[in-house]
């Protein structure tokens, strides 16, 4: 009987993983699937994120193969990401539609790792590995996709601390119901650099912890300034600090995850 719940328990993850990550907000088809407004595109967000979380949770004699398959799956779906992006657009007729798909992926691997991190004892090690490598091409392909960019005709730079913030506070609050675009270029610009801790802690693990951030804390400056040499983009003071603050953040979850894990080699 415990078998068969195992099963039915690691069927269902495999289920709320698989279509979570499918979860585009398109404007070619109407429904679920549909972009409708910013609000609902957030309670999606969150729905995706609680249930790939709580999967994960019910898979606590499993997650072996919970990782395993998310693993496989990752870079299977990296490669339909590329193909729509490219090829289908079926996320979307602009790449604004399409990247709403990509940021659906990450949300669901958040919850995924939120979850592992909460509950796996053994082989912890391993199977984060395992998942921060497996993640890492979709990763490398998004940091491309924002940041290798053509020269702008457009192009701008601020160095006044606080202009693009104010700018970007105040249109976020008086078009939030009816543009995502401030709160995608806000959060993203945040969120995006979180799990850059746990790459690097992952490819480089004889670094100290130190040393990953002070490595680390410098990519927003080569960012900003790939950006500037080569006029592509908007070189802004504002966008270091988001990104810093994703990195610290990231940091701060690495070095809380170290903690859990060391408290847990010890109790044992």
């Amino acid at each position: 009987m415990t078998k068969t719940t195992d099963k039915i328990k690691y069927l269902f993850f495999i289920i709320t993983y698989t279509l979570s990550c499918f979860t585009v907000t398109t404007n070619r088809i109407t429904g679920y699937f549909s972009y409708k407004s910013t609000d609902m595109l957030i309670i999606k967000y969150t729905v995706v994120f609680l249930f790939v979380f709580a999967s994960v949770l019910l898979n606590r004699n499993k997650l072996k193969y919970v990782i395993d398959y998310s693993s496989v799956f990752i870079n299977i779906l990296l490669i339909l990401y590329i193909f729509d992006y490219f090829v289908t657009n079926f996320s979307g007729t602009d790449s604004y539609y399409r990247m709403w798909w990509l940021c659906m992926i990450y949300i669901a691997n958040a919850g995924l790792y939120a979850g592992f991190t909460l509950i796996c004892k053994d082989d912890f090690e391993r199977l984060s590995k395992k998942f921060w490598l497996s993640f890492l091409p979709t990763y490398i392909f998004t940091f491309l996709l924002v940041f290798a960019r053509k020269p702008n005709i457009y192009y701008d730079v601020n160095l006044k601390f606080g202009n693009g913030l104010l700018s970007t506070a105040d249109y976020l609050i008086s078009h939030f119901h009816i543009n995502t675009w401030p709160l995608f270029n806000f959060v993203g610009n945040i969120a995006f650099f979180i799990p850059i801790p746990f790459i690097f802690g992952t490819l480089f693990p004889k670094l100290k912890n130190y040393q990953i951030f002070l490595i680390i804390i410098l990519i927003p400056f080569l960012v900003e300034g790939y950006q500037y040499v080569f006029k592509c983009g908007n070189v802004d003071i504002d966008d270091i600090v988001f990104n810093m603050s994703g990195i610290i953040i990231g940091f701060i979850l690495l070095l809380i995850e170290n903690k859990i894990h060391y408290k847990r080699l010890h109790r044992n």
